[in-house]
């Protein structure tokens, strides 16, 4: 889809906007158009789960600047319709040929797929549902934000 109906963000993305000086989410931005795209990006529910998981070591100024960042995004819930279904058939192509990923990747890349978005990330686990669930994702460095594969 290469983004037509938006991008859904990793977990991982989305970490990088709350860390101070960073580069990776300019890049980010220059590359796919975030803030001028008509469409809001996105995050999966599990996200704010694993966000604030994360945040809870954090000072309070990141975690304001986390809270700014989650309310920038459209939460779209694992309970949409069709993501259960896809998470099932994501898993299933999965466990077929012998391969892990975590579970939470499954729901969230099962949500973009859903949604009919672009999943943006940093973790090469999801190379392996681009190849086994016709995933549209790019990965992204982690030091610089640019596209790897």
């Amino acid at each position: 889809m290469n983004g037509s109906l938006g991008f859904l963000l990793d977990t991982s993305v989305v970490l990088h906007a709350t860390r101070a000086n960073s580069a990776v989410p300019g890049a980010i931005d220059a590359q796919f158009g975030l803030s001028a795209s008509r469409f809001r990006p996105a995050i999966c529910e599990v996200t704010v789960a694993e966000l604030l998981a994360f945040s809870s070591i954090w000072g309070e100024k990141r975690k304001a600047l986390l809270k700014t960042q989650i309310e920038k995004t459209l939460v779209i819930p694992i309970a949409h319709p069709g993501v259960h279904q896809r998470w099932a058939e994501m898993s299933s192509a999965l466990r077929s040929e012998g391969l892990t990923i975590g579970q939470n990747d499954i729901w969230i890349a099962a949500t973009a797929s859903v949604a009919g978005m672009t999943l943006l990330a940093t973790d090469k686990d999801f190379l392996t549902l681009r190849r086994v669930a016709a995933l549209d994702v790019r990965v992204l460095d982690s030091k610089t934000g640019l596209v790897l594969v």
